[in-house]
């Protein structure tokens, strides 16, 4: 009976609508996915229909890899399968296999999130980087794109991107210019949240007022020598949360950012403000309503006048030696170095 009740229980799942059947595949590798094709007629269709695929992380590659790799997503452009995800890890050695026709069929089967990552080595005082398929800037369907690992160029016959539907770029351990930026502004006109993580190759960060729905910035720079950048400057009038965050103190030595009007959240860490710096913030900035100041060695006179303001944190800014609030609505201030410490809320 208990048999008998266990194949009732499946074939109820068998029965569900295709779509249930894909959201429950796409919690899986898609190793483990194909495997359940093997149960049924309805797995099996399901499978390979199937818009979300995560092969997960590949240390080794070889030749059967490769034609599976080759017969699922020529499988899904022949049925003209719209792509909802795509994601695949791959070791250094791996990439070495890596097929840019890939990208191509995913881009002709309309990808929506695409995240491709290669670990990086660091050989002889150099962070070695894959290489980037010029065939992703013209993903024209794409809204999510994850990198990692790779060293991002333009395509060298006109040096443009097509990504006018993106809407999140998340770039981690890569190796980009500002001309890169510079077109990113240009042709992504939708993107609302950009992060760029332990990234090479940037003396400054340029944002113009050509993104005007970009909600989020997430910047975390590499230490010296591997870092370059030294200024961040941004016009974005409806950016609401801007995290800036260094491995060593004193890189970026200029941040602008006061044009951002809509600025409500601001994350500080090792960056090299002053006192005027502060002051002229929060006079511009009059919707800020939680900031976070880490490491700032320059700053020794803290002098906020803000109506918005709810929560204030200070850490480690060895030099402050006086803080001066005019805050009605502040609900949480910790104050932390080896001077005082303040926690109120």
């Amino acid at each position: 009976m208990e048999g008998s009740s266990d194949a009732t229980c499946g074939d109820r799942i068998s029965k569900l609508p295709e779509p249930i059947l894909h959201h429950i595949l796409s919690f899986l590798h898609a190793k483990d996915a194909a495997r359940m094709s093997t149960l049924s007629k309805v797995w099996d269709s399901a499978w390979n229909s199937l818009p979300y695929l995560d092969f997960g992380e590949i240390f080794w590659w070889s030749k059967d890899l490769n034609v599976v790799m080759d017969q699922t997503l020529a499988s899904r452009k022949k049925h003209k399968i719209s792509m909802q995800r795509f994601s695949l890890w791959l070791s250094y050695y791996a990439c070495l296999s890596y097929d840019d026709r890939w990208i191509k069929i995913l881009i002709a089967c309309n990808i929506k999130e695409l995240n491709l990552r290669v670990e990086t080595h660091y050989y002889r005082g150099n962070f070695l980087y894959g290489s980037l398929p010029v065939a992703i800037f013209a993903a024209k369907s794409l809204n999510v794109l994850s990198l990692h690992g790779f060293n991002i160029e333009l395509p060298a016959d006109d040096g443009t991107i097509n990504l006018s539907s993106l809407q999140e770029l998340h770039l981690s351990f890569v190796f980009l210019d500002e001309q890169f930026i510079k077109a990113m502004c240009t042709s992504c006109c939708n993107l609302e949240h950009l992060s760029l993580q332990y990234f090479n190759g940037l003396n400054s960060f340029q944002v113009g007022g050509t993104l005007p729905k970009l909600k989020m910035i997430n910047l975390v720079n590499l230490e010296p020598p591997d870092s370059l950048l030294q200024l961040v400057d941004i016009v974005a009038i409806n950016l609401e949360k801007l995290s800036i965050s260094n491995k060593f103190y004193g890189n970026i030595n200029v941040v602008r950012i006061t044009a951002c009007k809509a600025l409500k959240n601001l994350y500080l860490n090792c960056v090299d403000i002053t006192d005027n710096w502060l002051e002229e913030l929060f006079y511009s900035l009059k919707n800020l309503e939680k900031f976070d100041l880490i490491c700032c060695k320059a700053l020794k006179t803290m002098k906020i006048t803000s109506e918005r303001l709810k929560q204030l944190r200070v850490v480690d800014c060895h030099n402050l030696i006086a803080v001066e609030l005019d805050t009605p609505n502040l609900i949480k201030f910790h104050c932390f170095n080896e001077k005082f410490k303040v926690f109120l809320g």
